[in-house]
């Protein structure tokens, strides 16, 4: 058995166990976003029920019923009409934004499952590839055939773990650029409040500031669309990695920041939140960005002493 055989066959170890390492990954990941998937389920039942109820109050309002016989008594029916209908479009927005959640869920939880399934044979191949250099390294002979077979399992699962950091710091990228993306339209929604709220900036001021939350809403839900990403990428890896960087907590905070806004307070009020949570998220990710990097060298590390080791065992005399 010649040297470049036994590199090819050591070159197969090191890509199936490579393969099976990503597999098992990919199904912590998988269980990961079932749970998600299970979450957003439940948050839009919930929502459901609420709509049902605020359109149920509506329809009391609107049609011959003991409660607008009482609205119509106290004088008080297109006020309180107004209102509940209010309350109904709130409750409908609010009843999207969680389809839209579940949908993302949903199809997050798809694509991993797409891509372990494309490994489901990854156990059998790693058997195989490893009685196959088994074999030969015993035709072979020497007593450095076991340190090999270590090294080429060692490799496949350190270079999983370094394709796993680099998926995960490129979601953290994408979640980083996401929320300062959202910082700026939060500002200049702030902005514009501010102004309408204590200068009286009447209409064309209300439709700009209205416009400005609006798209502040749509840039902090992809944010948490980013941040659940990241928080897949990251069940992989283990809480060593994180080590006290939760993400978790922070899920679905910025979903519901602008629903059922009824007065200028209460959009002062929820910017001023929305920047708060934006500000400890920016923390946590440069930590998380930090320990990450770390992760990365001593992976990278590990890998470049296993090749040393392995490339001066195939060349000795």
């Amino acid at each position: 058995m010649t040297q470049p055989d036994l590199a090819a066959l050591s070159e197969a170890v090191r890509s199936a166990a490579e393969a099976r390492a990503r597999h098992r990954r990919l199904s912590a990941q998988l269980d990961a976003t079932g749970a998600l998937v299970d979450t957003r389920r439940s948050e839009l039942a919930e929502l459901q029920r609420g709509l049902h109820v605020e359109q149920t109050d509506v329809r009391r309002l609107e049609t011959f019923s003991p409660t607008k016989i009482w609205a119509t008594l106290r004088g008080d029916t297109a006020d309180r009409l107004a209102i509940e209908r209010a309350e109904a479009d709130a409750a409908a927005l609010a009843v999207a934004g969680a389809q839209a959640r579940l949908d993302s869920a949903i199809a997050d939880a798809a694509r991993v499952r797409s891509e372990r399934d494309d490994l489901r044979g990854a156990d059998y191949a790693y058997g195989e590839a490893l009685a196959a250099y088994e074999v030969a390294l015993r035709a072979a002979g020497g007593r450095e055939a076991a340190e090999l077979t270590a090294i080429a399992d060692q490799l496949g699962v350190a270079a999983a773990r370094q394709r796993e950091i680099t998926e995960a710091v490129e979601a953290l990228r994408a979640t980083k650029a996401a929320l300062d993306e959202a910082l700026v339209k939060l500002d200049s929604a702030g902005g514009w409040s501010t102004y309408d709220t204590f200068f009286g900036g009447g209409l064309v001021a209300d439709m700009v500031k209205h416009s400005n939350i609006s798209e502040a809403t749509d840039a902090f839900t992809a944010v948490n669309r980013a941040l659940e990403r990241l928080s897949t990428e990251l069940a992989d890896l283990g809480a060593s990695t994180v080590d006290g960087v939760e993400i978790s907590d922070t899920l679905a905070v910025f979903d519901v920041l602008f629903d059922n806004v009824l007065s200028d307070w209460m959009v002062m009020d929820r910017i001023s939140e929305a920047r708060a949570s934006a500000e400890k998220l920016d923390h946590r990710l440069a930590q998380l960005a930090e320990q990450l990097a770390t992760s990365a060298v001593e992976t990278s590390m590990r890998i470049s002493t296993l090749l040393e080791r392995r490339e001066a065992i195939l060349t000795a005399a």
